[in-house]
């Protein structure tokens, strides 16, 4: 008897009308998952780049007491660490507490939009491999069933079959591998630029707060 062979298609696609239905969701939530993550990799690599003089300017304005040249230098530079200091700058003059509570206060907006799509990632990494399992258990359940009903005992036929019902399940855990990645990946170079935002406040605080 010759082999049947069984095409990626025909595995992918092949099986009921439920089992068919869950993976084209599946597909859908794959794409989905590679479009937030290239728009937020994107994103954050233009956020973490940062001038390497940023205080250093900013310390050399302050000290010729060009408070304005600073503000619109940090404008230009539109990276988050300028943001949150020219909020600080904005307040110079009043309180270091009132200034780095305005500071903070920005640093916690600049994350909030960093975290833009992350928290989608983390919900697909969750909801891929369980959407897969459902298909499978269902194809199964259907595979079963007709066995029960029809009596089917073709051993290439029941093969066959088996092998389509694991189409969903492979699918979903691949898609929830990927977004548990991506979102992990995502989720450091946040770390990363919340450390830099601590950085260039804390020394923007030590450049204003310093002995006359």
């Amino acid at each position: 008897m010759a082999d049947k062979h069984i095409s990626v298609l025909e595995f992918l696609f092949g099986g009921g009308l439920i089992e068919t239905l869950i993976v084209i969701i599946l597909f859908l939530i794959g794409l989905a998952v590679c479009y937030f993550f290239v728009v937020r990799f994107l994103k954050l690599n233009k956020e973490n780049k940062v001038d390497p003089y940023l205080i250093k300017n900013i310390n050399d304005m302050l000290s010729e007491a060009r408070i304005d040249a600073a503000i619109d230098f940090c404008r230009r530079d539109d990276s988050p660490e300028a943001r949150c200091i020219e909020k600080g700058l904005s307040r110079v003059g009043r309180p270091i507490s009132e200034i780095s509570n305005a500071m903070e206060t920005q640093a916690q907006v600049e994350v909030h939009y960093a975290e833009k799509y992350v928290n989608y990632l983390a919900s697909f990494s969750g909801i891929a491999p369980i959407l897969g399992s459902i298909g499978s258990v269902i194809a199964f359940a259907s595979i079963f069933s007709g066995m029960s009903h029809n009596s089917i005992d073709s051993q290439q036929v029941m093969s066959a079959a088996f092998y389509k019902a694991l189409s969903p399940a492979l699918v979903g855990l691949i898609v929830g591998f990927l977004a548990y990645i991506f979102n992990n990946y995502l989720v450091a170079k946040i770390d990363y630029m919340v450390m830099k935002i601590q950085y260039h406040t804390n020394e923007f605080l030590d450049v204003i707060n310093k002995p006359a």
